[in-house]
């Protein structure tokens, strides 16, 4: 290494700084001894779509074809390749080639390893860490024989293991970024230009070579199920090593494609179906890439791999193979270590597609295909064989799929076939599990694929398919959002796949499909300003419901395990042209590209709402435009969607369902928030208690701040993104308390109002969401902790107002305030009247079409009961409504709230009764009569001073300037 060089571009704390493009230009000028490559992007921007389809590793795949041999050192090339391309994460060569080996540390295991190993006196040099939370250190070789690559994997734990890096290997290096959009950092002090390159004592690479690399031993080779990989790996170290890394946990994503792609252009696509799933990470993609490769044939743009790829020397290569071949156009070494399998010669690589060859060798030896028919094979006494007709086609289960809804996982086997003769290709079907056994869905390829007629027959064939399954991968596809448990680990699902992970499948209803959010946000700060200047566009007490709605959405699952889901529906109401829509849009935007379609609508059915709101877990759903309407069918219709959806997120229950079998299914219960668009509000007392009520008024949006946040609302979603992140890691540690801590003390606040519970644990909950985001707010530099407060006492009042008014608006719509309210217009307007119990009506003062409901005196009116509930169903009729109680019940609320007068009597028993409906003289006769108190239909509660307090509550909470949102923090 040159130690002399002026290092001044090369400090740790300017590097991390750098683009990747400038630190490799900068790394290479200093000719430090490796070369650079370029891998592609972490977020797989602008690669094709083939390589997305390939690709496991985002960000850590070399873009170069045979990279160990064209990785360059050269300022000039590396400008040439970074240039265009300013998203490529950087990668460097390792091995005694070029002097510089690498230690990947995982975990507690590799750091106690790596203890160990240097006895702890580990010398100072290159460090850098992982965004995974690992370490890698970096130290000088002496140029000589390669070295493989050694690990030390602990076999009790995932992703923990302390690996020697060296020759036919490349390691990443800052300032790249990882696809949790996390980035590799060199430490403070122990960057190229800070520090010299430690030399690697030779007694630690001795240490490292008489290790027991993860508890494998040379006897487990013997039982590898592959004759020809346990052939090739007794024949070749670096196979050897490769299969040893396999079973340990797996091989890095190079050295897999090494020997897979060698192995599958040499002819032999089994094996290397074999080694890939010797290790755990073998999923359905590594089986797709490999058929992929298979099906490529002699088109494929890779040839097999060569020995120097894995960084054998000319030397070494003459051990194994006894000669060096070299290439006549190049005068490179060719030898593959593909030439030391002893068939190799005869074999050659397979580049069709599955032929009736390939389906025969999938049949167990009782199946056979001959003459033009998929047969019985039966053996006789004297070792001759009969084959008995089944079929004209025959077919494999290639895959089985496991679909998981979060309430069900129903399985599907995905089968294709082919007709025997003439030969033609049948498509590939999914078909359920449970209905495998009919063998009905063979029809699913038209009349065409026949099956014999015969006894059994039918379940002879269905057994031959099933026996092709040995071999069939399996995959996993959730259909719906939000967290959930993978390998153990917290992830967030969205329509994309899952956050910080790729190779998740997510499958979901046409109208979630926008729920797409971005790997990382680019610039954390800069999106959540963006996200708190939506608080800007409406009055405060609009948008802080909102925000905190918004915020509060990714808690679910963690306040769900501590017993405190939110049970409400934030229900934003205006008249046509308040831009409710468009503001309940934008902010739904949080969670994708959602600006131009609501998910859900009143107009929709209302089993499909239900579903999507138990598809949209951990997500905030928009059910858009309950609105008045002519038609009784319409309104009757959205009234049973409002109801299902208040009912739903306000109680957290579903209706019931049966099967066809009489099982009771599991319910769609919904598992995130809810946000609807109104121009009227919902009837019902218990339905108001389970709403959260904002109301847009004429101009109160800006148009010019709902412009401008419109054409920025790609950064909400990258505010999401990063918020997501920062909930994760809290998800992912021991359950903390603090957030119900901070819901006890913030309900027993605002139960001081007298207000119903519901509202009051709403109102706890979104303050639990606006001081969350805030907090992230925080972290990244978006807010000020000065302004976090300020927002915070603010929403609070904003909060407590909305729960007090919509407190008055659940007392209005109680069955017993209803009565009251009606029954008493109804005298005022004559409709209805009473005749005095002390002497007779005279006719001429008797309202003409008025109906007589019973009399009154001094004290009470004394209603006919079915009389008074007729006339109140009438009224209530004519506007399209019902009453909400039966008459029973609105007796007792009545006699309960000391409107009306029950009746107390004692039975035999000496127990008292209490009758809702008492006796009163009336003309000689004692009849049962609703005894309603005379004041309470005519007293007038004046209100003029409460509503003043909130007018004055409320005009403080217009105001968002003042909080300086929209400044540098």
């Amino acid at each position: 290494m040159a130690e002399n060089i002026a290092f001044t571009n090369l400090l740790a704390e300017t590097l991390n700084n750098m683009t990747t493009g400038e630190a490799a230009a900068a790394m290479a000028k200093a000719k430090l001894g490796p070369k650079y490559l370029p891998l592609c992007p972490f977020d797989h921007k602008d690669v094709s779509q083939q390589h997305i389809e390939d690709c496991d590793k985002p960000g850590k795949v070399p873009l170069l074809a045979k990279w160990p041999d064209k990785a360059s050192d050269d300022p000039s090339v590396l400008n040439r390749w970074f240039i265009q391309r300013s998203n490529l994460n950087l990668g460097m060569t390792l091995g005694r080639r070029v002097g510089v080996i690498g230690f990947d540390i995982d975990g507690e295991y590799g750091r106690n390893k790596v203890e160990q190993l240097f006895n702890g006196c580990l010398p100072p040099t290159w460090e850098f860490s992982t965004p995974g939370g690992g370490a890698r250190l970096l130290f000088s070789v002496p140029k000589g024989p390669p070295l493989q690559k050694l690990a030390d994997t602990n076999p009790h734990a995932d992703h923990e293991e302390l690996a020697l890096l060296a020759d036919g290997q490349m390691t990443v290096i800052p300032p790249s970024r990882h696809q949790n959009g996390g980035q590799y950092l060199w430490l403070p002090g122990r960057g190229p230009g800070d520090i010299s390159l430690a030399e690697l004592p030779a007694e630690i690479l001795k240490k490292m070579r008489s290790s027991k690399v993860s508890g494998t031993s040379s006897e487990d080779f013997k039982e590898m199920p592959d004759s020809d990989l346990r052939k090739l790996a007794d024949r070749c170290h670096v196979v050897r090593e490769a299969v040893t890394e396999q079973v340990a946990g797996g091989c890095s994503e190079e050295r897999w494609h090494e020997i897979i792609s060698m192995l599958v252009r040499a002819g032999y696509p089994s094996t290397a179906l074999t080694f890939s799933q010797m290790s755990k990470k073998h999923d359905g993609h590594s089986e797709k890439r490999i058929r992929q490769m298979e099906s490529a044939g002699d088109s494929a743009t890779y040839g097999q791999t060569r020995c120097s790829t894995f960084g054998c020397d000319a030397e070494q290569i003459a051990h194994c193979h006894g000669s060096v071949r070299k290439s006549q156009r190049t005068g490179e070494i060719s030898n593959s270590p593909a030439a030391l399998l002893l068939s190799s010669a005869a074999r050659t690589a397979s580049t069709k597609r599955m032929t009736l060859a390939s389906f025969t060798k999938l049949l167990s030896k009782r199946y056979s295909l001959n003459n033009s028919n998929l047969c019985q094979v039966r053996v006789n006494k004297d070792g001759s064989s009969d084959h008995f007709p089944l079929a004209n086609f025959v077919a494999r289960i290639t895959k089985t799929i496991t679909r998981d809804d979060g309430a069900e996982r129903t399985t599907l086997y995905e089968i294709d076939g082919a007709i025997i003769s003439p030969e033609r290709k049948l498509p590939a079907i999914q078909v359920l599990a449970n209905d495998f056994d009919s063998m009905k869905w063979v029809s699913m390829w038209g009349p065409e694929p026949n099956i014999l007629p015969g006894n059994q027959i039918k379940d002879t064939v269905r057994h031959a398919i099933q026996s092709t399954a040995a071999g069939a991968p399996s995959e996993r596809i959730f259909a719906h959002l939000g967290w959930v448990k993978i390998d153990g680990i917290w992830r967030y699902l969205h329509a994309g796949g899952a956050l910080g992970l790729s190779n998740i499948k997510v499958e979901l209803d046409d109208r979630l499909q926008n729920y797409v959010l971005p790997s990382f946000p680019v610039n954390p700060k800069e999106a959540m300003k963006s996200s708190l200047n939506l608080l800007g566009v409406a009055p405060l007490r609009v948008t802080l419901v909102l925000w905190s709605l918004v915020y509060l959405t990714p808690l679910c699952e963690m306040l769900r395990q501590m017993q405190l889901e939110p049970k409400f529906l934030v229900w934003l109401s205006g008249h046509t042209g308040t831009r409710k829509t468009s503001l309940a849009m934008l902010f739904l935007s949080h969670f994708g590209d959602l600006l131009q379609h609501p998910p859900a609508s009143f107009k929709d059915t209302a089993n499909s709402v239900e579903k999507r709101a138990f598809d949209t877990k951990d997500s905030l759903l928009l059910i858009d435009d309950f609105h008045p309407t002519a038609s009784p069918k319409d309104k009757r219709d959205m009234e049973q969607v409002a109801q299902k959806m208040l009912r739903g997120y306000g109680d957290r229950i579903a209706r019931g369902r049966m099967r066809q079998d009489t099982s009771l299914r599991k319910d769609f219960i919904p598992r995130g928030t809810g946000l609807a668009t109104a121009e009227d509000m919902v009837s019902g007392g218990s339905s108001a208690a389970r709403l959260v009520s904002s109301e847009l008024l004429k101009d109160d949006v800006d148009l010019d701040k709902l412009t401008k946040a419109q054409r920025e609302a790609g950064k909400l979603s990258e505010a999401m993104s990063g918020y997501l992140e920062w909930v994760g890691q809290a998800m992912n540690a021991p359950l903390s308390s603090r957030l119900k801590d901070l819901f006890f003390e913030k309900r027993n606040e605002a139960a001081s109002l007298g207000v119903h519970g519901r509202l009051v644990d709403a109102s706890a909950l979104l303050y639990m969401g606006l001081i969350s985001g805030l907090e992230y707010a925080e972290s990244v530099g978006a807010i000020t902790p000065d302004q976090k407060v300020q927002l915070l006492e603010k929403a609070w009042r904003v909060f407590l107002n909305a729960a007090s008014e919509q407190g008055d608006k659940v007392t209005e719509v109680k069955p017993s305030t209803r009565f009251v309210t009606i029954v008493s217009q109804l005298l005022a307007n004559k409709s209805i009247h009473c005749n005095s119990v002390n002497r007779e009506p005279i006719p001429e003062t008797v309202p003409k079409g008025s109906t007589h409901v019973g009399w009154h005196d001094d004290n009470y009116y004394y209603f006919l009961p079915e009389l008074i509930y007729n006339e109140l169903s009438q009224f209530l009729s004519k506007r399209g409504e019902q009453f909400p109680v039966s008459s029973e019940t609105l007796w007792k609320e009545l006699a309960d709230a000391g409107l009306s007068r029950p009746e107390v009597s004692k039975q035999k028993n000496g127990r008292e009764r209490r009758h809702t409906l008492a006796k009163k003289t009336i003309k000689s006769e004692r009849p049962r009569l609703l005894w309603v108190k005379r004041d309470a239909l005519h007293e007038k509660v004046e209100k003029e001073t409460k509503n003043k307090a909130r007018e004055e509550l409320r005009s403080g909470t217009d105001d968002c300037d003042e909080l300086d949102l929209l400044g540098e923090p």
